[in-house]
């Protein structure tokens, strides 16, 4: 049996598989919550069927046209009257899912002046809208990845959010972007537990993005263990091979 804290992002895992058709691999493979990163563009009865009470750890918003390139759009200048669409379309399908949090990617956007206020904005109109019980987050991102993207390092993230002063937008630590980023990931997870922020989590192994190496992420697990972190932990990697085979390495994480 998975140990019930971690979710299967179906937009990475059971890639040989259709949509709907991963919630069912998920389940089978006895993963307790899912994170979806697209959900916005399947057909909303058959996602809803198909989830039948498999509870969703993670929900991403729409994010503006991601075959142009979009990945976000809360720090684009001449772009809040979408984003204000997005995240409203997104509240409605996290109220769908029965989500508690939910991303709200940042966009590809230079760090100057225009795009800090504006993402803070943004971000703090989100806040005053969300539903109650939604918690909203925001991602660092590295740029070797996403080139360009503009919340990328977690001083940065944890400065905007301390500016931004709403305990409705947390942080949403992925292990393997911040170890690119920043050569490490235990004293950055440390600094987001003292201070309260950490509203989701995600990793992946640092070689290739694919599963992680055998005790790759055992320190973070047991300090994760050991302040009693109630969150899920999503795992958003590219399977080397059969998704199901590469879980081997789960079974025995804590």
């Amino acid at each position: 049996m998975l140990p019930t804290r971690f979710a299967a992002n179906l937009d990475w895992l059971y890639p040989e598989l259709s949509y709907l058709d991963r919630i069912d691999a998920a389940r089978a493979d006895g993963f307790a919550r899912v994170e979806l990163l697209f959900a916005h563009l399947q057909d909303r009865a058959g996602l809803l069927a198909r989830l039948a009470g498999l509870p969703v750890a993670l929900l991403n918003a729409p994010s503006g046209d991601w075959t142009q390139g979009e990945r976000g759009l809360a720090a684009l200048p001449g772009r809040e009257a979408d984003f204000r669409d997005h995240t409203l379309r997104g509240f409605e399908l996290a109220s769908q899912v029965g989500a508690p949090v939910m991303h709200l990617l940042s966009g590809i956007a230079d760090h100057g002046t225009e795009a800090r206020d504006l993402w803070l904005a943004n971000l703090g109109w989100a806040a005053d809208q969300a539903p109650a019980g939604l918690t909203l987050t925001v991602e660092p991102i590295n740029r070797r990845d996403m080139p360009g993207y503009f919340l990328h390092r977690q001083a940065q993230a944890l400065d905007l959010l301390a500016t931004l002063n709403s305990p409705r937008v947390q942080l949403q630590l992925d292990l393997y972007h911040c170890r690119v980023s920043e050569g490490e990931s235990l004293s950055h997870l440390s600094r987001a537990l003292d201070l309260g922020l950490l509203g989701h989590l995600q990793l992946a192994g640092l070689a290739g993005r694919h599963e992680p190496a055998p005790q790759e992420y055992a320190a973070e697990l047991a300090l994760l263990e050991e302040r009693g972190w109630p969150g899920a932990i999503g795992l958003e990697y590219r399977p080397r091979a059969d998704t199901r085979a590469g879980l081997a390495w789960l079974k025995d994480a804590r």
